[in-house]
């Protein structure tokens, strides 16, 4: 099974206030984070980006939203269209604790005829991201976004086809929306909860 790793990347990172992809974590960005992660798997990442984001420095490919403005759901879309021959393994920009580990069982649970394989987050939802998703979705993630369905949770439980992983760990799935919340989550690391 061939497996090309996505990084998305395309959010407007609102409530961070700048391209929190840029947001430091252990030293390197989240988007490097994200990037070296993948790399470990010795796969090749592609990030997704939005309309108006430049990250023409970086050395990984990157590719516009084909839809634009439609969130994550647009995001794995562009991915399914370009990407038509191999399973995705996809990740988001701003989950710093994301583990190898996880990505390994995803992995090695994955089977095409699934489409999807996901987590079922502690507290009982699935969870969409990191996951591991089949390129043949796109006509289905089309026609949500075309019915402004853009829900991902809801698009992973409108999918038969799935393989859900029962976990209790929820540090692999934390995500970042604010500055504070990732000072958060480098005070865990470091142990040290002063302000900067």
């Amino acid at each position: 099974m061939k497996i090309q790793g996505i990084i998305l990347a395309g959010g407007k990172s609102r409530r961070f206030g700048e391209d929190k992809a840029f947001a430091k974590w252990k030293g390197i960005t989240l988007l490097e984070h994200a990037e070296r992660i993948l790399k470990k798997l010795y796969l090749e990442s592609c990030i997704i980006i939005n309309e108006t984001q430049n990250y023409s420095f970086l050395k990984c490919r990157t590719e516009q939203d084909l839809i634009p403005g439609k969130g994550p759901l647009g995001g794995l879309y562009t991915a399914c269209r370009i990407f038509e021959n191999t399973s995705l393994l996809v990740l988001t920009c701003d989950m710093p604790e994301v583990t190898l580990e996880s990505l390994l069982t995803l992995m090695s649970s994955h089977q095409v005829k699934n489409k999807i394989t996901v987590f079922r987050h502690p507290e009982g939802f699935l969870q969409p991201f990191p996951g591991l998703y089949e390129p043949a979705l796109s006509h289905t993630l089309f026609e949500r976004m075309n019915k402004d369905q853009l829900s991902m949770i809801d698009f992973l439980e409108s999918i038969p086809e799935k393989k859900v992983i029962a976990t209790q760990n929820q540090k692999p799935f934390l995500n970042v929306n604010s500055k504070k919340e990732l000072f958060q989550a480098n005070s865990r690391l470091t142990g040290q909860w002063s302000e900067p």
